[in-house]
């Protein structure tokens, strides 16, 4: 089953990833708002997965506990859709810079070989 474009698919450790799965996968958890950024990296050998999402400001009120809950409740969300577990970093609204289209979500700084 095709999920995207071939264009857009990112390989992570060789696993194919979607920036559309992964929308998909975050707006459907009523806590985080409309941004988002997806980030790859390479450490060692190994590539690095990050989504960072944008929560809305009244969750930073509450507890530690509840918001350690929300970021282990979206990785493994995403884990379920992807097949790879991501970091997840939760930002205030307003924090990451706003984009147009999902392509410029991605932001990719692994080496080119």
């Amino acid at each position: 089953r095709i999920l995207g474009r071939t264009d857009d698919m990112l390989i992570i450790n060789g696993v194919n990833v979607f920036p559309s799965q992964i929308e998909e996968k975050i707006m459907k958890i009523p806590e985080v708002a409309t941004n988002y950024q997806i980030h790859v990296d390479k450490k060692g050998a190994l590539d690095r997965l990050t989504v960072k999402v944008e929560i809305y400001p009244k969750l930073f009120l509450g507890e530690v506990a509840r918001l350690e809950a929300l970021r282990d409740k979206i990785r493994e969300e995403l884990q379920a859709s992807i097949t790879i577990a991501p970091a997840v970093e939760l930002h205030e609204p307003g924090s990451l810079p706003v984009f147009e289209g999902k392509a410029k979500r991605v932001v990719d700084e692994r080496p080119k070989d």
